[in-house]
């Protein structure tokens, strides 16, 4: 019983004094799969390894227990899945991916409201229709900041509180500096037959620092028909600065920092 999922990666932090243990689950890039499979086995193997750590990475021999952890989590996780498939998508949503043109496209956008939600169950929906699923994204920490003095973790706890795993030269401040000046960008481009459609935020764009709408988080959105390659947006995705034009923005919902939020949610 070993858990794998080639697009998650997977990282154990132990401290040697105090023998705290950290598990990380950071998202890697991926290209071209299932979007349902993709979810599902990100489910399945991040359910597994929170419980039964040491036999999801076959450490162990699999006890009675894991095998029913392991019955119980694939149900739980299909339900899970399963359940986006009952979120109600904007007919806008579902008629883009019929558009031939870039004008129909972002007149479809224009008033387009998203949340993580409609988006998942958009992303299935695209899959079920015959669509692959890619990841693409970039982070890049402020030039002031030494990455060798990092610890191995950190947050931002909700009390303004800096909490740290592992050793660091740096101060709180520099750490907060750190979270918040970082350059973030992730985008998913689902894509059939020649035809794409790319949706990206940036830590800008949730965290209400872009000058839209009095810093309403939103998506950015870009498709084949928009003059440019997906191979050029990719590398602009993966770069520092991108630079892709003025491109139609899509209101996004329940996630970042919402105008009424004093602050984001990372």
């Amino acid at each position: 019983m070993q858990a794998k999922n080639q697009s998650m990666r997977i990282r154990e932090i132990i401290n040697k004094k105090t023998g705290e243990k950290i598990i990380s689950f950071g998202g890697e890039d991926f290209e071209n799969v299932n979007p349902d499979r993709h979810y599902y086995d990100a489910c399945f193997v991040k359910r597994m390894m929170l419980q039964v750590p040491d036999e999801a990475r076959g450490k162990k021999k699999p006890t009675e227990k894991g095998k029913q952890i392991l019955l119980e989590t694939a149900k739980d996780c299909r339900e899970f899945i399963n359940s986006f498939r009952a979120v109600e998508l904007p007919q806008q949503l579902l008629d883009l991916l019929k558009a031939k043109k870039k004008s129909e496209q972002q007149k479809l956008l224009k008033n387009l409201v998203l949340n993580p939600d409609i988006l998942m169950g958009f992303l299935l929906k695209a899959g079920d229709n015959g669509y692959t699923l890619s990841q693409y994204s970039s982070e890049f920490q402020p030039s002031d900041i030494d990455k060798e003095k990092m610890p191995y973790a950190y947050m931002l706890n909700e009390n303004g509180e800096i909490q740290k795993f592992g050793k660091t030269e740096l101060t709180d401040g520099q750490l907060k500096q750190a979270l918040d000046q970082r350059s973030v960008k992730i985008a998913k481009i689902i894509e059939k037959d020649g035809e794409w459609h790319c949706f990206f935020i940036t830590f800008n764009s949730i965290g209400g620092k872009e000058n839209w709408r009095d810093g309403q988080p939103h998506f950015h959105y870009i498709s084949n028909f928009f003059g440019i390659k997906k191979e050029d947006v990719i590398e602009q995705i993966k770069s520092k600065k991108y630079k892709l034009g003025n491109l139609p923005h899509i209101t996004l919902t329940d996630y970042g920092v919402q105008p009424n939020q004093k602050k984001p949610e990372l």
